[in-house]
């Protein structure tokens, strides 16, 4: 692991909302937190492993994800760059993580202890406070991203999946700027790739979508509206 706390890029996450850089360096010296980088295809945790940290994701990404008995993955969810992942077991008690998470580019990440954050240090200052009620506004906000999750993947057809999960991301371009593979995504919705493909096919022919590479743009918001009339 690499300490070095000279650096700010911590301070861009909601983790460190309302913490000032002093406060901030402080807290990390204090709890023995350190930068660790992980290769792209690297797991930085499984689902086997005893949780013990809290990680800030700095740079890169990285895909949390549970693997059915057929060896079928379901990705939960992604991890951007100044999200903190790891943390609903802080307070959950759980032995073993229930998922793993997987470096699908090269990352850099900030590890904190799960003791330092749990049991607090014992002067409890305010900024050591401040974190918790970050930490809780962050769960919260992973409660809301998995409570989409489980709409869209209740809805009947991929069709009406698909363009919940596009209407959920597009821009006040109506622009969707993906970052994830086709795979990925397929893994996300939970079928088979060839079926997305032949999904998105479809949505563009009939003019709803415009496909490009990473870019989708939803062109016909009265056609959107029909495909939930299904």
């Amino acid at each position: 692991m690499e300490s070095g706390f000279e650096r700010d890029d911590f301070l861009r996450s909601d983790l460190f909302a309302k913490i000032t850089k002093p406060q901030a360096d402080k807290m990390l010296k204090c709890s023995m937190a350190a930068y660790k980088n992980y290769q792209s295809g690297e797991l930085i945790f499984g689902q086997n492993d005893k949780p013990k940290n809290l990680y800030l994701l700095l740079k890169g990404q990285v895909i949390i994800t549970k693997y059915f008995p057929s060896g079928r993955r379901d990705i939960l969810f992604h991890v951007r760059e100044n999200q903190v992942f790891g943390e609903i077991f802080l307070f959950a008690g759980e032995e073993y993580y229930w998922y793993d998470a997987l470096a699908v580019k090269d990352c850099q990440v900030l590890v904190l202890p799960y003791g330092f954050i749990y049991g607090m240090c014992p002067n409890v200052c305010d900024h050591h406070k401040q974190i918790i009620q970050n930490l809780l506004d962050i769960q919260s906000k992973k409660n809301l991203q998995m409570s989409k999750k489980l709409h869209i993947l209740t809805s009947a057809t991929l069709k009406q999946k698909l363009m919940l999960l596009l209407l959920d991301e597009q821009d006040e371009n109506h622009e969707v700027h993906l970052d994830m593979t086709r795979e990925e995504l397929a893994d996300y919705l939970g079928v088979a790739r060839p079926s997305l493909s032949r999904t998105l096919k479809e949505l563009q022919e009939d003019g709803i979508i415009e496909n490009k590479r990473k870019i989708i743009y939803l062109k016909n918001l009265e056609k959107i509206e029909e495909i939930f009339e299904e």
